[in-house]
């Protein structure tokens, strides 16, 4: 069966650094992690449930539960990017992956070369 992949998704993990879509209500997103912390903040606000975080050297990207996608070029693992790492886990801990002291630490001891998806720190039942 063929894996259904939307177009920002495809781009994310060709390494596409320049895409991003019109959203209504996000400001431009710049590789500002303070902007990244803020769009998908509102992005969470708003009602929509994060599924996956995926990440690359170039950003982390979120897909949410009804299919949504949004790519935050500020947020990214290792201790070569402090902030951006800090707002991550701030956003993982808003999401539910863990608290926010838990997956710091574990954002931080991650490569920031590496190249895969973020799970959540905390047994699945807990999230009910």
């Amino acid at each position: 069966m063929a894996e259904l992949v939307g177009s920002m998704l495809r781009l994310f993990r060709d390494g596409v650094q320049s895409y991003q879509p019109e959203a209504d209500g996000l400001a431009p997103e710049c590789g500002d992690p303070q902007r990244s912390l803020e769009n998908v903040q509102r992005i969470l606000d708003a009602g929509l449930t994060v599924r996956d975080i995926l990440v690359r050297p170039t950003g982390a990207f979120f897909i949410f539960s009804g299919g949504e996608e949004y790519y935050a070029p500020g947020l990214r693992v290792g201790l070569e990017n402090p902030t951006q790492c800090e707002a991550l886990a701030q956003i993982a801990a808003k999401a539910r992956f863990g608290s926010y002291e838990d997956l710091l630490r574990h954002y931080r001891a991650l490569p920031a070369d590496y190249i895969g998806p973020l799970y959540p720190l905390i047994p699945e039942k807990a999230l009910v």
